[in-house]
């Protein structure tokens, strides 16, 4: 039978020792025969706190005295595995980003993606942090570092997602054939508009700018939007500072976005150092 969680009011599973809504150790496992859960109501005083390293939702800072409501919580690793599936398909009219969210459901700042460099020369980049060198991650349009405690979240022959140690955000790099022949402005003008399309409030993040240069030898176009995510019934102010760039005949497109909270933007930037550094196109 279900077990009752004292502090959220959850019906948790048999067996289930801690709350899979707030972690919470549940008072009396249902598994064990010959006993039945007591309802949350039976126990006195205020509920205990979460044990050591259990998830507390960001979105609800609870009481310091007295029982909880009932609350939905959505940690942000949930609401990243919901938008974290970006495709890049390159097929008739040529680039779209499509497919953000579809499994589920301030400040900004401009040097999220390496700092573009005229074309030619190359592309600094912001300080990594130290990181334990997780291996490669590869496809036939590109590879790159996965550092430690990085995991995939999606990859196909065109695009592979990552997502941080954290859960706060996610790295996104596709390359494939354009057909027919795409300019880096092409490509852009076509995620700017899905981007419009499925998130009305988009806009250029705050202090942001749109430049020309290169990215490890793909020229193109940086930029940022940021605007509104909803998932598992919470919002989130999310920024995407994006990179599209295109071959010279136009046949051959390369794309990198980069995802989390416009509040996490600037912690993000150090962090996917190490994996934009690395990029290496296999298209040219």
């Amino acid at each position: 039978m279900a077990v009752t969680c004292a502090r959220c009011g959850t019906q948790n599973p048999d067996g289930n020792q801690f709350c899979q809504a707030c972690g919470t150790p549940l008072a009396v496992a249902a598994s064990q025969p010959g006993f039945a859960s007591p309802p949350a109501t039976a126990l006195p005083g205020p509920p205990p706190g979460p044990p050591p390293g259990a998830y507390q939702s960001p979105y609800y800072s609870p009481s310091a005295v007295g029982p909880q409501p009932p609350v939905h919580r959505t940690p942000w690793v949930l609401i990243i595995s919901a938008i974290v599936v970006l495709v890049v398909l390159m097929a008739g009219c040529g680039t779209a980003f499509a497919v953000l969210g579809s499994r589920a459901n301030n400040n900004g700042s401009a040097g999220i993606l390496p700092s573009p460099s005229p074309a030619g020369s190359p592309s600094p980049v912001a300080t990594p942090t130290p990181t334990t060198p997780g291996g490669t991650v590869s496809n036939k349009g590109e590879s790159f570092t996965l550092p430690g405690g990085w995991t995939v979240a999606s990859k196909d022959d065109e695009s592979i997602s990552v997502t941080n140690p954290d859960g706060d955000g996610s790295v996104t790099v596709g390359s494939g054939v354009s057909d027919p022949a795409q300019t880096a402005q092409d490509n852009k003008a076509t995620i700017d508009k899905f981007f419009k399309d499925k998130y009305p409030d988009t806009k250029a993040c705050p202090g942001s700018k749109t430049t020309t240069g290169s990215l490890n030898g793909a020229q193109g176009i940086f930029w940022e939007v940021c605007f509104t995510l909803s998932a598992g019934g919470q919002s989130i102010q999310a920024g995407a500072p994006l990179f599209a760039g295109a071959n010279s005949d136009g046949s051959v497109y390369y794309v990198v976005l980069l995802l989390t909270s416009q509040s996490n933007l600037k912690s993000f930037i150090a962090e996917t150092a190490p994996v934009l550094q690395s990029i290496h196109w296999n298209l040219t």
